[in-house]
Protein backbone atom coordinates (compact mmCIF):
# COMPACT_ATOMS: atom_id res chain seq x y z
CA UNK A 1 0.00 0.00 0.00
CA UNK A 2 1.30 3.36 -0.73
CA UNK A 3 1.50 5.90 1.60
CA UNK A 4 0.39 9.57 0.56
CA UNK A 5 1.55 12.48 2.11
CA UNK A 6 -0.72 14.70 4.44
CA UNK A 7 -1.89 17.45 3.33
CA UNK A 8 -2.44 18.94 6.99
CA UNK A 9 -0.68 19.07 10.50
CA UNK A 10 -3.03 19.90 12.66
CA UNK A 11 -2.23 19.66 16.69
CA UNK A 12 -3.65 20.58 19.65
CA UNK A 13 -1.72 20.80 22.65
CA UNK A 14 -3.68 20.50 25.91
CA UNK A 15 -3.36 21.40 29.44
CA UNK A 16 -2.17 18.38 32.06
CA UNK A 17 -4.47 18.80 34.54
CA UNK A 18 -7.72 19.82 33.05
CA UNK A 19 -7.50 18.89 29.60
CA UNK A 20 -7.94 22.21 28.69
CA UNK A 21 -6.98 23.11 24.63
CA UNK A 22 -3.78 25.83 25.10
CA UNK A 23 -2.79 26.54 22.18
CA UNK A 24 -3.25 24.74 18.35
CA UNK A 25 -0.96 24.58 15.31
CA UNK A 26 -2.07 24.12 11.79
CA UNK A 27 0.29 23.89 8.99
CA UNK A 28 -0.72 23.13 5.41
CA UNK A 29 1.67 22.09 2.42
CA UNK A 30 2.81 24.04 -0.56
CA UNK A 31 -0.95 24.27 -2.85
CA UNK A 32 -2.92 23.27 0.21
CA UNK A 33 -5.67 25.16 2.27
CA UNK A 34 -5.63 24.90 5.75
CA UNK A 35 -7.76 22.28 7.55
CA UNK A 36 -9.72 25.21 8.83
CA UNK A 37 -10.20 27.27 5.99
CA UNK A 38 -13.31 25.63 5.04
CA UNK A 39 -15.12 26.64 8.27
CA UNK A 40 -13.89 30.48 7.17
CA UNK A 41 -16.17 33.62 6.65
CA UNK A 42 -15.30 35.17 2.92
CA UNK A 43 -13.77 38.13 4.03
CA UNK A 44 -11.24 36.22 5.80
CA UNK A 45 -11.03 33.72 2.85
CA UNK A 46 -10.12 36.72 0.76
CA UNK A 47 -7.78 38.01 3.13
CA UNK A 48 -5.83 34.52 3.37
CA UNK A 49 -6.08 34.10 -1.06
CA UNK A 50 -4.16 37.43 -0.88
CA UNK A 51 -1.31 36.87 1.39
CA UNK A 52 -1.17 32.94 0.81
CA UNK A 53 1.87 32.15 -1.49
CA UNK A 54 0.80 28.35 -2.76
CA UNK A 55 4.54 27.52 -3.37
CA UNK A 56 5.75 27.45 0.48
CA UNK A 57 3.78 25.92 3.68
CA UNK A 58 1.22 28.11 5.72
CA UNK A 59 1.62 28.27 9.64
CA UNK A 60 -1.34 29.33 11.97
CA UNK A 61 -0.64 29.49 15.94
CA UNK A 62 -3.82 30.18 18.08
CA UNK A 63 -3.45 30.53 21.44
CA UNK A 64 -1.42 30.63 25.07
CA UNK A 65 -0.85 34.50 23.94
CA UNK A 66 0.56 33.96 21.07
CA UNK A 67 -1.31 33.87 17.71
CA UNK A 68 -0.64 34.79 14.16
CA UNK A 69 -4.35 35.77 12.55
CA UNK A 70 -5.51 34.09 9.88
CA UNK A 71 -1.37 32.68 9.59
CA UNK A 72 2.05 33.03 7.90
CA UNK A 73 3.88 31.64 4.74
CA UNK A 74 6.85 29.75 5.84
CA UNK A 75 9.84 27.90 4.30
CA UNK A 76 9.87 23.94 4.46
CA UNK A 77 13.00 24.13 6.87
CA UNK A 78 10.73 26.03 9.44
CA UNK A 79 7.49 24.02 8.72
CA UNK A 80 9.61 20.21 9.71
CA UNK A 81 10.86 22.24 13.21
CA UNK A 82 7.37 22.62 14.09
CA UNK A 83 6.30 19.24 12.98
CA UNK A 84 9.51 17.54 15.06
CA UNK A 85 9.10 20.33 17.78
CA UNK A 86 5.43 18.57 18.71
CA UNK A 87 5.93 15.03 17.69
CA UNK A 88 4.98 12.55 20.76
CA UNK A 89 6.35 12.52 23.14
CA UNK A 90 6.48 16.29 23.18
CA UNK A 91 8.95 17.64 25.64
CA UNK A 92 9.76 21.31 26.88
CA UNK A 93 13.20 21.51 24.80
CA UNK A 94 11.82 19.89 21.88
CA UNK A 95 8.73 22.87 21.85
CA UNK A 96 11.16 25.50 23.33
CA UNK A 97 13.40 24.91 20.29
CA UNK A 98 10.74 26.69 17.66
CA UNK A 99 10.83 29.71 20.27
CA UNK A 100 6.89 30.19 20.61
CA UNK A 101 6.21 32.61 23.49
CA UNK A 102 4.90 31.06 26.80
CA UNK A 103 6.68 27.56 25.22
CA UNK A 104 2.66 26.51 24.70
CA UNK A 105 2.80 26.07 28.24
CA UNK A 106 4.98 24.03 29.08
CA UNK A 107 6.83 23.77 32.59
CA UNK A 108 10.80 23.66 31.55
CA UNK A 109 10.62 20.91 34.83
CA UNK A 110 7.64 19.24 34.51
CA UNK A 111 7.83 18.39 30.70
CA UNK A 112 4.06 18.94 30.36
CA UNK A 113 1.77 21.75 29.53
CA UNK A 114 -0.59 23.72 31.48
CA UNK A 115 -3.39 26.09 30.64
CA UNK A 116 -3.22 29.79 32.47
CA UNK A 117 -5.47 28.46 35.03
CA UNK A 118 -2.95 26.24 36.73
CA UNK A 119 0.18 28.42 36.25
CA UNK A 120 -0.21 30.14 39.55
CA UNK A 121 0.22 34.07 38.57
CA UNK A 122 3.30 36.45 39.70
CA UNK A 123 3.76 37.60 43.45
CA UNK A 124 5.68 40.74 44.45
CA UNK A 125 8.14 40.35 41.48
CA UNK A 126 8.20 37.08 41.20
CA UNK A 127 7.71 34.42 38.44
CA UNK A 128 4.36 32.51 37.32
CA UNK A 129 5.08 28.95 38.83
CA UNK A 130 3.14 26.56 37.46
CA UNK A 131 1.23 23.84 39.98
CA UNK A 132 3.97 22.18 41.74
CA UNK A 133 5.73 24.93 42.59
CA UNK A 134 8.71 25.15 38.95
CA UNK A 135 9.27 29.30 38.02
CA UNK A 136 8.23 29.66 34.55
Amino acid sequence: MKQIPALWFVLYVSCALCKAQIVRLELARPGAHPASWFSWPDGARRAYLRLRDTTVWWLIIDGNGCSNGLGQNIAEPQALRYRSAFRYPRTYSRVHSVGLPGDAGFCSHCDVAYCDKHWLPPRSGAPEKCPRGHAR
